[in-house]
């Protein structure tokens, strides 16, 4: 193209008129760039679970006496080991936590009136099939049912939670299956094992803590 141009131009020159000898180097001027930034955080890097983080191998059993615990305090904590939140390499949707084993599930406390008030619902599938029963009498008939549904409203509602709820196993009395996991034992402290503070006194009618 360059060459064409250098012949339409020499065409157009005088006779006498000295004709420069045609270049074919082009230098085109560049505009300079940008200068990069500097790494601000050179050892800040992404890390994901390896394979031996998410190995069965890898995974502990927990045993939880709910022997006079309260069933939401307990609840979280059981569901920060399901999760893995305990350990250095938690990541979020990595199946990173531990099993946790729950004895005595008949014997969870609740504060207040909860135990007379709080309401469990269930359904047929059928029109009209809709049940409803309190705390108590679900205490009495399945008590496993109580502490399973506090946890499973804990954990992540996709496949990953569904998967998460695999690893607890709740069980009424103190005897359990999975002796062969050698499972250990862990205790909660705080509140979470504290009695309810405020309960009623029916008996003295001028104490201030008397329902009357």
């Amino acid at each position: 193209m360059l060459a064409a141009f250098t012949a339409i131009s020499a065409a157009y020159l005088l006779p006498g008129a000295p004709r420069a000898a045609p270049s074919r180097t082009v230098s085109p001027v560049m505009e300079q760039g940008v200068q990069s930034l500097p790494l601000m955080m050179p050892k800040q890097k992404s890390w994901k679970p390896k394979a031996e983080d998410l190995a069965l191998s890898s995974k502990k059993w927990w045993l939880v006496d709910a022997d006079g615990l309260r069933l939401g305090r307990m609840s979280s904590e059981v569901a920060k080991l399901l999760l893995g939140k305990h350990k250095p390499t938690f990541t979020p949707g990595a199946d990173v936590g531990d099993y946790v084993i729950i004895i005595n599930a008949e014997k969870v406390v609740v504060t207040g009136k909860k135990s007379s008030q709080k309401m469990y619902k269930r359904h047929s599938g059928r029109p009209g099939g809709m049940k409803m029963e309190a705390f108590d009498e679900l205490q009495q008939r399945i008590p496993e049912r109580i502490v399973e549904k506090a946890i499973y409203g804990m954990l992540p509602k996709n496949s990953h939670g569904r998967e998460l709820f695999r690893h607890l196993k709740v069980f009424k009395g103190d005897a359990h299956p999975h002796d062969a996991q050698s499972p250990e034992t862990i205790v909660f402290s705080g509140l979470t094992s504290a009695p309810d503070s405020k309960v009623l006194d029916m008996s003295d009618p001028d104490a201030l803590v008397c329902a009357q």
